[in-house]
């Protein structure tokens, strides 16, 4: 009975930190929550249906194309970056260094601490903003300064002002600038953060960088959604007409 004492004593003892966790099961608490938003999201869609008009074109014809012709929504920020650069750049790389640079987070930021949990320090919501905001405002402006910044109104966009009007090669603005501003732009983010928060951890840099490509991804979404009209022009949502 001693030896048995003993032994006990002498096994793992719990840290002294550790928290008491209480579980939440997946029924009746999640699925109830997840039930009611899709009721919301349906009886939602249904109401908007009788106010919106969504009027089915024609048969599709492969010698007619229509303008515009959008991708899906959740390629149209792919389809805005073909507006701004070259094909291969916007299509393929660019979306490919994205998806890696996202993969290589968990093997850059390994502190355990806070997994799971929103912004996970003090800082985290204060960057998220201003990452978000610096982001904004600079492709906002971007965008702007690439459609009126043109030698004509046939000849689009920045990478035409440096061929047409300074004679650069084609890619200096279809290749060269485009790449510069995509790395210039999250690293004059995390510059700006760092002199600000002398102290900015590992964890409050990439909640910048990842805060930096969710507003990438909305800003051009919502520009290509809603702000280009015929022939992919800038345009106001209400000055949004139906393809021809």
């Amino acid at each position: 009975m001693a030896t048995t004492e003993k032994y006990q004593q002498a096994g793992p003892k719990p840290h002294p930190t550790a928290v008491k966790q209480e579980m939440v099961y997946v029924w009746p608490y999640l699925v109830s929550i997840e039930a009611i938003q899709a009721t919301v999201l349906t009886f939602a869609l249904s109401l908007m249906s009788f106010f919106v008009n969504a009027p089915l074109l024609g048969l599709a014809n492969p010698e007619h194309t229509p303008n515009p012709s959008k991708a899906p929504w959740y390629f149209l920020n792919m389809q805005e970056l073909l507006l701004h650069m070259h094909p291969a750049l916007a299509g393929v790389i660019a979306p490919g260094a994205v998806l890696t640079l996202l993969a290589m987070i968990p093997y850059y930021d390994r502190d355990r601490r806070g997994t799971g949990i929103w912004f996970s320090t003090r800082r985290g919501l204060p960057i998220t903003v201003f990452a978000a905001i610096y982001t904004a405002v600079w492709e906002i402006g971007l965008i702007l300064i690439d459609f009126y910044l043109r030698p004509t109104r046939d000849l689009k966009g920045i990478h035409q002002y440096f061929t047409t009007i300074l004679h650069f090669p084609p890619w200096f603005g279809q290749v060269l600038l485009p790449t510069f501003l995509m790395i210039f732009i999250p690293w004059s983010l995390v510059g700006i953060l760092r002199r600000r928060y002398p102290s900015l951890n590992t964890r409050e840099v990439m909640i910048a960088l990842y805060s930096f490509f969710v507003a990438s991804f909305i800003v051009l979404t919502v520009t290509g959604t809603a702000f280009r009209g015929h022939s992919m022009d800038l345009v106001w949502p209400w000055q949004l007409k139906v393809p021809e």
